[in-house]
Protein backbone atom coordinates (compact mmCIF):
# COMPACT_ATOMS: atom_id res chain seq x y z
CA UNK A 1 0.00 0.00 0.00
CA UNK A 2 2.94 2.23 0.72
CA UNK A 3 3.89 2.71 -2.75
CA UNK A 4 0.11 3.19 -3.99
CA UNK A 5 -0.02 6.11 -1.41
CA UNK A 6 2.77 7.70 -2.17
CA UNK A 7 1.44 7.91 -5.87
CA UNK A 8 -1.62 8.59 -4.59
CA UNK A 9 -0.07 11.57 -2.71
CA UNK A 10 2.14 12.61 -5.41
CA UNK A 11 -0.70 12.88 -7.64
CA UNK A 12 -2.59 15.13 -5.35
CA UNK A 13 0.12 17.31 -5.39
CA UNK A 14 0.89 17.50 -9.66
CA UNK A 15 -3.14 17.31 -10.24
CA UNK A 16 -4.76 20.04 -7.68
CA UNK A 17 -1.87 21.66 -5.71
CA UNK A 18 -2.35 19.38 -2.59
CA UNK A 19 1.82 19.17 -1.46
CA UNK A 20 2.10 17.93 2.04
CA UNK A 21 5.10 18.72 4.18
CA UNK A 22 7.30 15.73 4.21
CA UNK A 23 6.10 14.91 7.88
CA UNK A 24 2.86 15.00 6.97
CA UNK A 25 3.30 12.43 4.10
CA UNK A 26 5.19 10.21 6.27
CA UNK A 27 2.19 9.74 8.59
CA UNK A 28 -0.40 9.30 6.08
CA UNK A 29 1.63 6.95 4.62
CA UNK A 30 2.68 4.88 7.83
CA UNK A 31 -1.16 4.47 9.18
CA UNK A 32 -2.71 1.55 7.11
CA UNK A 33 -5.67 1.58 7.53
CA UNK A 34 -7.19 4.74 5.92
CA UNK A 35 -11.25 5.10 4.87
CA UNK A 36 -12.01 7.43 2.14
CA UNK A 37 -13.11 10.08 4.13
CA UNK A 38 -10.36 10.14 7.03
CA UNK A 39 -7.76 10.34 3.72
CA UNK A 40 -9.64 13.32 2.49
CA UNK A 41 -9.86 14.64 5.67
CA UNK A 42 -6.36 14.16 6.69
CA UNK A 43 -5.07 15.64 3.58
CA UNK A 44 -7.05 18.93 3.87
CA UNK A 45 -5.67 19.80 7.49
CA UNK A 46 -2.72 19.33 6.45
CA UNK A 47 -2.70 21.46 4.00
CA UNK A 48 -4.76 23.68 6.32
CA UNK A 49 -8.14 23.54 5.45
CA UNK A 50 -10.84 23.05 7.02
CA UNK A 51 -12.28 19.70 6.24
CA UNK A 52 -15.93 20.74 7.68
CA UNK A 53 -15.52 23.97 5.24
CA UNK A 54 -14.13 22.12 2.02
CA UNK A 55 -17.10 19.37 0.89
CA UNK A 56 -16.17 19.91 -2.46
CA UNK A 57 -12.17 19.23 -2.02
CA UNK A 58 -13.52 16.64 0.72
CA UNK A 59 -15.80 14.51 -1.64
CA UNK A 60 -12.78 14.78 -4.57
CA UNK A 61 -10.08 13.74 -2.87
CA UNK A 62 -12.59 10.53 -1.06
CA UNK A 63 -12.99 9.47 -4.61
CA UNK A 64 -9.12 9.93 -6.03
CA UNK A 65 -8.46 7.31 -2.81
CA UNK A 66 -11.47 5.30 -3.24
CA UNK A 67 -9.99 4.56 -6.90
CA UNK A 68 -6.88 3.35 -6.00
CA UNK A 69 -8.03 1.68 -2.87
CA UNK A 70 -11.23 0.15 -3.77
Amino acid sequence: MNNKMDRLLYDLCVDWGFCLPPQAQEAIVEKVDWNADEFACKVLEAEGMNPEYEKRWRKLIGQKFKERFA
